[in-house]
């Protein structure tokens, strides 16, 4: 999406300003978006979830106060709305984040916060749904009326367009793919569930895996483990790629596996809602075409022709904009 350098103002400088954040474990980004979907200004800045609510919660208003206040032409902003996506349990109807592992988060009203300070509509949105929603509108989703959005991330989560419309569910948390079990007799996830995806495929997976192959096997694990400072703790997934690009052989097996499990998950979303395009995003998805291969090999090898011959798989044209972009725009559009 192409950034708008000169804005278009209304009359006496008053431009109509649409929010969106995208509220992460380690950081929180912001954009303002005028009604034409430009974006006119964005900033990010850390999350500082250890810090507690109220620091994490002054991080957000000082990036939204921010977008008001930086270089470029002056203008008086009437905000319309803003839009947060962000992971957890959502309770998006009244504004409260039920539940946020990454944030350390229970039961924080975080919209009736933002409405009252603003004084204009707040809504919340699960993360990959937002994201989904953004690729749709202005990302590698334009043109299609069903399509999916998988984030490959510190978990794994899909946002779904379905019929021209984005799929919520009754909670707002459908899409729950990286809780999709591929192994019944698979280990134990945190959601109760054995064999889950994200146990086999996501960010945190190929470290945690890659850091238990550096503690069993010290001489065939040598290149990741010295990438990793000798630290089985401080293994990455990107300690892992790093390993991959110098042709390390544990490191391409690893990601071999991963992507294996990655497509056997993709192929059952498929098999499910019939998508013309499935697009890639998160952080991991960086990884490249050694996650990216042996999943759509899956594809092709397990998945029904009729319905994977013309699904369309493409990297994420908003990248890490995805979620910010889909919540001002979901705002925007109620």
């Amino acid at each position: 999406m192409r950034e708008q350098v000169n804005m278009h103002i209304r009359a006496k400088n008053e431009l109509d300003a649409f929010i969106g954040i995208d509220l992460g474990g380690t950081k929180i980004s912001a954009v303002l978006l005028d009604r034409g979907g430009h974006i006119v200004r964005r900033n990010e800045r850390p999350t500082y979830a250890e810090r507690g609510v109220d620091a994490v919660i002054r991080q957000i208003t000082d990036g939204i106060d921010s977008l008001f206040s930086g270089n470029g032409p002056s203008f008086h902003p009437s905000i319309m709305g803003i839009g947060v996506a962000t992971a957890g349990v959502l309770d998006s109807a009244n504004g409260i984040v039920k539940f946020a592992a990454n944030l350390r988060w229970k039961e924080v009203a975080l919209g009736p916060f933002l409405s009252a300070r603003y004084r204009c509509p707040v809504r919340l949105y699960n993360d990959a749904n937002a994201a989904a929603f953004g690729e749709w509108q202005m990302g590698a989703g334009i043109g299609t009326d069903n399509c999916l959005y998988v984030t490959v991330s510190t978990g794994i989560g899909c946002g779904i367009i379905s019929g021209g419309r984005l799929i919520t569910g009754v909670e707002d948390s459908a899409g729950e793919l990286g809780h999709i079990s591929i192994d019944s007799n698979g280990p134990r996830c945190s959601c109760g569930n054995y064999g889950c995806l994200e146990r086999y495929c996501s960010g945190t997976a190929i470290a945690r895996i890659a850091s238990e192959q550096v503690r069993l096997m010290k001489v065939d694990a040598a290149l990741i483990s010295k990438l990793a400072g000798n630290d089985p703790e401080a293994v990455t997934a990107l300690t892992v790629a790093k390993a991959a690009e110098l042709q390390d052989p544990l490191a391409l097996r690893l990601l071999r596996e991963a992507g294996t499990a990655l497509g056997i998950g993709i192929v059952s979303v498929i098999h499910l809602l019939n998508p013309e395009v499935v697009i890639i995003g998160g952080g991991a998805a960086n990884i490249g075409e050694p996650l990216l291969e042996p999943m759509r090999a899956v594809v092709r090898e397990r998945g029904i022709s009729s319905m994977t011959a013309n699904v369309k798989m493409v990297w994420s044209a908003l990248g890490k904009d995805a979620g910010m972009i889909g919540a001002a725009a979901l705002i925007m559009g109620e």
